[in-house]
Formats: C-alpha cells, sequence, structure tokens
C-alpha cells in the first residue's frame, strides 16, 4: 500500500516552507505498513496539479494527503475544499461547487491530539493554493476512478518563519509538525484496513 504526501515549496518572501519540509523527510519511509512517496510542489496554480496528478496515476496511492503552510497555532485537519480561486473564478469549470475531504478527519484529529499534537477540524481550507489542491485532488480522483481518499493538513508556520515576519504569530517546531503528520497518517492506514 502506498499513500502519496505532498507538500509546497517556500513562496512568497518566506525562506522555507514546513509542509513540503515534512513531506520530503517522509520520502520512502514506511508508515503503519504504507509505503510513503512524497513530492514538494511549486506554489503556482497549474504547476502543483502537473506534479501531483501524473504521481497518482504512477504510483495508485490508497490515498493522498496534501499538506500546506497554514498560520494558525496547530494542525488544522480540512473538511471542505471550494471550487473557487480568489479572483473569484471556479478552478474547474463545471464541475462540483465543494468537496469534503474523504480522509477520516474526525479520527486523524482524534489520533493526533491523543499522541499529543494540537489538532483541529477546520472548516475552510481558503481559497489560494492549499485549496487550490485539495479541491484539484478531490476532483481529479472522482472523476477519473476509482475514488480513493484525499484530504489536506495546514501545519503551522515553525518559529524561524515567524522570527523572520518580525511579528507575533503562533508556531509549532518542525518535529512537532513531522509527529503530527505520522499521527494522522497512522490513522488513515488504520482506517485504509478496515474499510
Amino acid at each position: 500500500m502506498k499513500i502519496l504526501v505532498t507538500g509546497f515549496r517556500p513562496g512568497g518572501n518566506r525562506a522555507g516552507n514546513p509542509s513540503g519540509d515534512v513531506a520530503a523527510s517522509l520520502d520512502g519511509e514506511r508508515i503503519a505498513e504504507a509505503e510513503i512517496v512524497t513530492a514538494v510542489i511549486p506554489v503556482v496554480h497549474g504547476e502543483d496539479t502537473a506534479v501531483v496528478f501524473p504521481l497518482i496515476e504512477q504510483h495508485k496511492p490508497a490515498a493522498v494527503l496534501s499538506l500546506g503552510l497554514g498560520g494558525g497555532p496547530c494542525l488544522n485537519v480540512e473538511r471542505i475544499a471550494v471550487n473557487l480561486m480568489r479572483e473569484d473564478e471556479p478552478i474547474v469549470e463545471g464541475c462540483p461547487d465543494a468537496f469534503f475531504a474523504t480522509l477520516p478527519t474526525r479520527s486523524m484529529v482524534d489520533a493526533i491530539v491523543a499522541g499529543g499534537v494540537p489538532a483541529k477540524l477546520s472548516y475552510s481550507a481558503g481559497t489560494f493554493l492549499c485549496n487550490h489542491i485539495m479541491y484539484s485532488v478531490l476532483n481529479y480522483v472522482s472523476a477519473t476512478g476509482p475514488a480513493i481518499p484525499a484530504g489536506f493538513i495546514h501545519v503551522p508556520p515553525t518559529p524561524d518563519l515567524v522570527a523572520a515576519q518580525e511579528q507575533m504569530a503562533p508556531s509549532m517546531s518542525l518535529e512537532e509538525i513531522r509527529v503530527g503528520t505520522v499521527l494522522g497518517i497512522e490513522n488513515l492506514v488504520d482506517f485504509l484496513h478496515n474499510s
């Protein structure tokens, strides 16, 4: 069984992106009997999916978990992605207005929290690249079939990123983000084995 995990490259004026760092660190790992394959994707509409869609076709993963940088104090396991970009344009013309994540979001949050890492359910993936990749993957796997579980986790910035912005904001260490992500994947693998 393979699970595809994606994260983003640094974007804007940020020197790093913990979502991409965590994804890269998991490449080739075995988590709860699942082989993890990963990609660190561009922060550009269309270039993100140009990387991810071929990987789905190549690896035929049992699930896809995308990671992206958020601004909150914990891991936000997203429930909903909308067919909307910042300019009020649809991501994909003529497709559903929204998709619910098909990962076991509630039990993933419970598992992450039980492991000592702050996490919660979130009901808005925004309207930028994080929402774009979540919606695009869910739309793609539903259209190309058989549909596989897919979803998204927003991770907090690391302390160095917050310090570089010279502002007070919540942060989390890269190791804690990685631990939380692994806990979520372990729960996902258990869900896949039992479904």
